[in-house]
């Protein structure tokens, strides 16, 4: 029995592109192996190099300059490298969350067309990025949002970003 025939007598959930190809979300597929009794596990990346990921989401130039200047001088030192990705826009940065799976995400509070707090949230429940640090990046003055774990206030000051951006807790694998 193949997948397409369990998605057509509706055994497992799945929706067509406009396109005509199917998508499974990877929480019914699951939820679906669960079921079914099939085992299952997903890879999960380890770096052994040290290298951590960081994922800049704003549209503001200064801003994000300001976060890489910080990262690129903490890097010099002893605390590893950083691999960095940035978007000005929701779309991207959804997309990026899902296949660079960020161990620190920098999310602009003012990104237009975009609410930051269900990004958070969104980043919180998904399992592969559920331990990534996610961190407000705001106007001074602007109320301090409860879904982040730190708030990184403009103008951008570089010991505020390394004091953020310091050690991540090491996650061994199980």
């Amino acid at each position: 029995m193949t997948i397409i025939r369990w998605v057509e007598e509706g055994r497992i959930k799945a929706y067509k592109t406009p396109g005509g190809h199917r998508r499974i979300m990877r929480g019914d597929l699951e939820d679906f192996c669960r079921r079914a009794g099939i085992p299952f596990q997903w890879a999960e990346r380890v770096d052994t190099d040290g290298t951590r990921r960081l994922l800049i989401i704003d549209d503001d130039k200064a801003v994000v300059d300001a976060i890489l200047d910080a990262v690129i001088d903490e890097g010099a030192g002893d605390s590893g490298q950083w691999e960095v990705e940035h978007t000005d826009n929701a779309f991207d940065a959804g997309r990026l969350v899902s296949t660079f799976r960020p161990d620190m995400v920098f999310i602009d509070t003012q990104l237009p067309g975009a609410h930051a707090g269900r990004m958070a949230t969104a980043i919180r429940n998904d399992p592969a990025t559920s331990r990534a640090r996610v961190v407000a990046v705001t106007p001074e003055g602007a109320p301090r949002p409860v879904e982040f774990d730190d708030v990184l206030i403009h103008p951008i000051a570089k010991r505020a970003v390394q004091r953020i951006t310091g050690p991540l807790p090491l996650v061994k694998p199980t």
